[in-house]
């Protein structure tokens, strides 16, 4: 499991002043209007949904790794083989709960790492770049369901 994008440095740069292309423009408007984490392949259906002439798949990965670089998105691997994004502000990142039933994830509202890591810079005289942080488990509902199941 691991995240990619920018984790605590600011660029500096909004997404107005910065050039992207065609296709990384509509990436970036998808997920826009989603609060789900998306993966490739949610992004292309959806532009194929709604475009005449949706830029293919390859084009997607291609301006989802830009926009991962360029600290506009994050890249979030679930440990499924398939990764999922969604939009952050330059030098912000998140965190998930992940349900390892259904995948269905939920977004922590705030960094539970930082103070961790002051700790640990100030212990060890380590300067930390970066951290990772996705929880793993059930949610309520398939715990309720799992727990129906076994009452039958």
């Amino acid at each position: 499991m691991s995240v990619q994008g920018s984790h605590g440095h600011s660029h500096g740069k909004g997404p107005q002043s910065l050039r992207l292309t065609k296709g990384a423009k509509k990436v970036l408007e998808v997920l826009e209007r989603t609060d789900e984490l998306s993966s490739a392949q949610d992004i292309h259906s959806a532009l194929r949904n709604e475009e005449d002439s949706p830029p293919g798949l390859t084009t997607v990965y291609r301006s989802l790794e830009s926009l991962v670089q360029l600290g506009l998105v994050q890249s979030v691997d679930f440990g499924d083989g398939e990764r999922r994004y969604e939009m952050v502000k330059p030098g912000e990142h998140h965190h998930h709960l992940v349900c390892e039933k259904c995948r269905n994830s939920v977004h922590l509202d705030q960094c539970l790492v930082q103070q961790l890591e002051e700790s640990i810079q100030a212990k060890y005289k380590f300067e930390v770049r970066g951290h990772i942080l996705e929880i793993f488990g059930l949610c309520e509902q398939c715990q309720q369901a799992m727990a129906t199941a076994g009452k039958k």
